[in-house]
């Protein structure tokens, strides 16, 4: 298990990231908020969790087979990227296509998920978020939507953040808007940290799962992510 713990950057490479960030993402006709970084009680650390990983693949695309586990990853590493051009020290728990442990009983998945608690532990997160993909038995759900602990506020305030900035994309896809929902999930729990998971859409639907085929897309979602982040710590 190695971990990753990328340092801030300093100002100059900050700006010139950000005015790549903008520049690409307006030759893609897609708006981009650019927040302050809170610096006043140093750089915040933001934990991004890639769920499922190896023999743990998660749900697979209903039509494409694609793996859960590998759109996570890719999605962490782009959120990461522009969380890092922003000035924030970023820690994945994962950073190739694996499980965290070396356990091959039954246990192996409760191991794996206390494996990414001690990380997030560590790194003495500010925030953390979990990148999965959703499925449903049928094709008729779909978009992006955020999950946080009960009666934990700061985790709300977050997901609400969040949530609120990929409701841009939820309204251009699906022509609805989400509000975050509770759960019941160790990620969500295993730290004093503000913690949300965010399913980015659902592999059991055609249309989404096209979507998460979509570099452009994907990119759109890091940086909707990534937007909410800054929002909730601003």
């Amino acid at each position: 298990m190695r971990v990753f713990v990328v340092k801030k950057p300093n100002i100059l490479s900050v700006i010139a990231v950000i005015l790549a960030v903008c520049i690409a993402l307006f030759a893609l006709g897609t708006p981009m908020i650019v927040y302050a970084v809170r610096t006043s009680s140093g750089t915040s650390t933001i934990v991004i969790d890639a769920g499922h990983g190896g023999v743990d693949a998660g749900v697979v695309g209903r039509t494409t087979g694609m793996k859960e586990s590998e759109l996570n990853l890719e999605i962490a590493f782009l959120l990461g990227d522009l969380l890092k051009g922003l000035g924030f020290s970023v820690v994945y728990t994962r950073t190739n296509d694996t499980m965290l442990t070396t356990v091959t009983s039954d246990t192996r998945k409760r191991s794996d998920m206390f494996s990414r608690g001690k990380i997030i532990n560590s790194a003495r997160a500010d925030v953390v978020v979990s990148i999965h993909m959703n499925y449903f038995p049928s094709d008729v759900r779909r978009g992006a939507q955020v999950f946080f602990a009960r009666r934990d506020e700061r985790s709300f305030s977050l997901a609400k953040c969040v949530q609120d900035m990929l409701n841009v994309l939820n309204s251009e896809h699906t022509k609805r808007e989400y509000s975050p929902l509770t759960a019941d999930k160790y990620i969500l729990s295993c730290s004093s940290a503000a913690s949300i998971i965010v399913e980015c859409g659902f592999l059991s639907n055609p249309p989404d799962e096209k979507l998460l085929q979509d570099p452009q897309y994907k990119a759109a979602l890091a940086e909707k992510i990534a937007q909410g982040i800054c929002a909730y710590l601003g």
